[in-house]
């Protein structure tokens, strides 16, 4: 029987609920500490694509924050009506005090899975598993950050706490309760998956985790195929419909990724993944883990530090050799950690590892893992073959090597303003025969919804699309651009002088004159008025 939640102590227990209620509070103010979010995937696609998705721009712009104008916008929709409506400081505090949420979430799984005797000792070590998880260097530099690896992280923890939750009836309980809790179980982390698709990692984990449990085989094997069937639900919930408009629009359901598979005629036929951080051979794979402590570089593009995954991951390395050395030696030990939350978590984490390891090698797609490698490593070490003092002391040096030697990220802040994106547009004179143009590869759609709406945006240069490419995509770019008798204008930034002298040619078109845009995102923007090169020769 695994213990409750809460201290049965009223005392107690009314400190515990003080405590989770206070965490994601400090976790808002320090979204405001940090300052405003700048991030370039914010100024590339978060921003602009969930006002793309409320206004049906998918087709009438054209790739106007490359490659990431495909990607499920239901994930942005929530910030972007909130953070239109209020200042900037208050959307960034809702953002971070919602991520703090995971700190409740983690005490949950940690109450539920430790085993230390008194309601004192649990609740302590609960709090304290869960706070090391939440200030690891990955997690604290997306604080405020909108990249939401930490607000899917929600849906992973809750499909994983209901999991343990019904430890019991997934062991012994009737099979129509069990399928009903793991189906659930399974829904939640497929909604994550929904709306942020590299979550499917977790859904992996959580999913053939349950391969581990104690039990019958086949027992083990329905449960985890119920699992599955709760993780395409909740994806179809929350996914499907993209799904859907991708492959009616451009008959890829992930469009452009896998169009080596796929083969849409609107884009090449190449894979379009990001593989710069995957290891390519057995030797990086294996030593990855120490590689990243000491170059995060290899991981992400930004310096930070953290041993929480390496920890964990030299612990569950060495658990299975502590268990067959407590067997040949008979030591009797009384573990401080639930056998079912061990297995089930254990397993979990390195099929999620192995998998992130092969799509993506991304660190940021790990952080939920980094905020659980706390509990992983204190769980782990409390069935070693050693005294109850050394179990304790070797996870607490443990854990307190990695808060010690944690430097945070920077996804990148500037000054507050006023509100979140601020984007001054230049007069246009005739917005309803319009068209921008869009070079270079640096992150500008953010601009697009202070323009006005009847104006399309089309980036012929691109991560996606470049002007030599023979594809739908670029034919019917150009045929807009060729069809168009109205002006055309090009937002580029200022320090980009070789993307437009490439590619206006290639549309007959020339710089005519420039003004600056002024936003409060990036102060080296341009917004050029363009002219047909064979008006300027007659």
């Amino acid at each position: 029987m695994l213990p409750p939640m809460l201290p049965a102590s009223r005392p107690l227990r009314r400190t515990i609920l003080i405590v989770l209620a206070v965490i994601p509070v400090i976790f808002g103010v320090l979204a405001l500490i940090m300052g405003q979010d700048s991030n370039w995937d914010l100024r590339n696609y978060h921003w602009y694509n969930a006002y793309a998705a409320l206004n049906g721009r998918l087709s009438f712009d054209m790739g106007a924050a490359q490659t990431p104008t495909f990607y499920n916008p239901v994930v942005d929709i929530p910030f972007y009506l909130l953070a239109e409506r209020v200042p900037a400081r208050v959307a960034a505090f809702l953002l971070g005090a919602l991520q703090g949420c995971n700190f409740i979430l983690l005490y949950m799984l940690a109450a539920k899975t430790l085993r230390l005797g008194s309601d004192r000792r649990q609740a302590a070590a609960s709090v304290a598993v869960a706070l090391v998880g939440m200030v690891g260097g990955g997690h604290l530099a997306l604080v405020g950050v909108t990249f939401y690896d930490n607000v899917v992280s929600l849906f992973v923890f809750g499909g994983l706490l209901v999991v343990l939750s019904s430890a019991d009836i997934l062991q012994r309980g009737a099979l129509t309760t069990a399928f009903g809790r793991v189906a659930f179980a399974g829904f939640l982390v497929g909604l994550g998956v929904g709306i942020k698709l590299p979550t499917q990692i977790f859904a992996i984990g959580v999913c053939f985790g349950l391969l581990f449990i104690p039990g019958p085989f086949m027992r083990r094997f329905w449960l985890s195929f119920v699992c599955g069937l709760g993780i395409v639900a909740g994806f179809a919930l929350l996914g499907g419909w993209w799904i859907w408009e991708l492959w009616s629009t451009y008959a890829n359901p992930l469009f452009p990724y896998f169009n080596d598979i796929f083969h849409s005629p609107w884009a090449l036929p190449e894979s379009y993944r990001d593989d710069r951080f995957i290891p390519h051979d057995l030797a990086a794979a294996l030593t990855l883990p120490f590689r990243m402590f000491v170059d995060a570089k290899v991981v992400g593009e930004i310096p930070f530090r953290d041993a929480r995954v390496l920890v964990a991951y030299v612990v569950l390395i060495a658990t299975p050799i502590m268990l067959v050395v407590k067997r040949l030696t008979k030591t009797e030990i009384q573990p401080f950690a639930d056998v079912f939350a061990l297995r089930y978590l254990a397993a979990m984490a390195g099929l999620t590892y192995v998998v992130w390891l092969k799509l993506f090698g991304i660190y940021r797609y790990l952080i939920p893992l980094e905020m659980l490698a706390p509990l992983i490593v204190v769980m782990c070490i409390s069935f070693w073959p050693f005294a109850r003092g050394k179990r304790f002391s070797l996870a607490v040096g443990m854990l307190g090597f990695a808060v010690i030697t944690m430097q945070p990220g920077n996804w990148g802040h500037i000054p507050w303003s006023e509100k979140t994106v601020e984007v001054t547009a230049p007069k246009i004179a005739d917005p309803a025969h319009s068209l921008i143009l869009m070079t270079g590869f640096a992150p500008t759609s953010y601009v697009i919804p202070a323009f006005p709406p009847e104006i399309p945006f089309l980036r012929p240069q691109s991560f996606l699309v470049a002007p030599h490419h023979r594809t739908r995509f670029m034919d019917v770019l150009r045929a807009r651009v060729a069809a168009h008798t109205g002006d055309i204008y090009l937002l580029k930034p200022k320090w980009d002088t070789w993307s437009a002298p490439e590619v206006l040619p290639e549309f007959g078109l020339m710089l005519a004159s420039c003004e600056p845009l002024p936003t409060n995102l990036d102060a080296e923007l341009e917004f050029c008025l363009l002219q047909r090169a064979e008006r300027v020769q007659n």
